[in-house]
């Protein structure tokens, strides 16, 4: 039996140092990691839940809610205004919908995400891969890794999915740049500008695609959504921007941070350069595990009473579930600090668990895969440029907004 291991400690919020991506709160921790109470900014209390195999358990367990509730544990100070928004739009985001309703909004978007799906589109997301190479190349070394690759090619990726014309790709490929950088980058002005020119846009689209459908993602997301009478147009507008968002600051920062790894490790790209078919995919895994950020973190709140490994979760209480911790978690993984392509990691939590696993989640390794594999093929004396631009920290994540490489 877990024992409970009531305390005051500091709400997770943003790391601390990087790269070790821990937070000093977390070293808090029991040892074991039993469920711990913490308190909230609220005054509320919320339990942490950090090891892989309970985190597995409750986020397959339909007792514990997604959906907006008094006892919600909101991880930051919030004006009333503010909650009262995030509980408006809760109903038309997949993220904060529980079943049944999300299963069956889910099911509309599901067929063009599968890994069938994610296949058909390898031909050409190879073809932008190598377009954005050339310029690489073109340009000549060194250059900025995530301007000219780990921005742009995601941003392509999307608007193909969704069916957005050339004419209006700068729309969102420049507002969805703003929306992700660091206030290093950009202004908080600067971002909700970014935010209210998006969804204005969105909701043009909305309206375009519902009176003249397309064969394309969103497109055939609209036209389930709207045979089904689930949204009205704000609400078909609000998915549209998760549909096309949620993903996009994750595979950005994931491009980036997955070559710096290997950069980092000569000896693991050695290794991958000799096997890149056999190895890549294991590849991938470790930097989804290693770089399952701490801060990402999944809350819930308990619809009933449940047991985990001894310890009641009582109805009404809150759960912050630190998944990128529990992938990083002793009993699940050896050496789990450790950078290591030759471990099986199919089983980490980056993408989530259970239903409210990522929707995108074959589209953003296959964009992942590819990039890494053309990148090690046609670069073979890539290197880390020295730079003198620390890496900046924005709402817990640590987005990597430059990595200079030469070759």
């Amino acid at each position: 039996m877990t024992d409970t291991v009531e305390k005051v400690a500091t709400c997770p919020v943003a790391p601390h140092g990087w790269p070790n991506p821990l937070l000093p709160e977390y070293e808090q921790l029991p040892e074991g990691r039993p469920l711990t109470q913490v308190e909230m900014p609220s005054g509320s209390k919320a339990w942490l839940v950090a090891q892989h195999e309970q985190i597995q358990q409750l986020l397959a367990d339909d007792r514990f809610s997604v959906e907006p509730h008094p006892t919600f544990p909101i991880r930051f100070p919030a004006p009333q205004e503010l909650l009262d928004m995030i509980a408006r739009d809760a109903k038309n985001l997949l993220v904060t919908m529980d079943a049944p309703r999300h299963t069956r909004i889910r099911g509309m978007a599901l067929p063009d995400f599968t890994i069938r799906a994610a296949k058909k589109m390898a031909p050409r997301v190879q073809e932008l891969i190598d377009v954005y190479l050339d310029r690489m190349q073109e340009q000549g070394s060194p250059v900025d890794l995530v301007q000219a690759l780990a921005l742009p090619l995601p941003a392509q990726v999307i608007c193909e999915l969704a069916g957005i014309p050339d004419s209006d790709r700068e729309i969102f490929t420049k507002n969805a740049a703003i929306m992700v950088g660091t206030r290093h980058s950009y202004t908080m002005d600067e971002k909700l500008a970014a935010n209210e020119e998006l969804m204005k846009y969105f909701a043009t689209l909305v309206t375009e695609k519902q009176d003249n459908p397309t064969d394309d993602m969103l497109g055939n997301f609209i036209t389930r959504a709207t045979k089904s009478e689930e949204f009205d147009h704000h609400g078909l507008t609000l998915m549209t921007k998760m549909l096309l968002l949620a993903g996009y600051e994750f595979i950005v920062n994931r491009i980036a941070l997955g070559t710096q790894a290997l950069l980092d490790h000569p000896e693991q790209l050695a290794a991958l350069r000799e096997d890149p078919e056999g190895l890549m995919p294991k590849t991938v895994d470790e930097i989804l595990r290693y770089f399952s950020l701490v801060d990402e973190i999944i809350a819930r709140v308990a619809l009933a009473d449940v047991e985990i490994d001894g310890v009641t979760i009582k109805e009404g209480e809150g759960i912050l579930v630190l998944k990128g911790l529990a992938d990083r978690d002793p009993q699940q993984y050896s050496n789990p600090d450790t950078f290591d392509i030759h471990r099986d990691a199919r089983d980490h939590l980056a993408f989530g668990y259970g239903i409210h696993q990522c929707l995108g989640q074959h589209v953003a390794r296959l964009m992942l895969e590819l990039c890494l594999k053309s990148l090690i093929t046609r670069y073979p004396n890539l290197h880390m440029v020295e730079s003198t631009e620390p890496i900046e920290l924005i709402d817990g994540l640590p987005p990597v907004h430059k990595l200079t490489v030469g070759w």
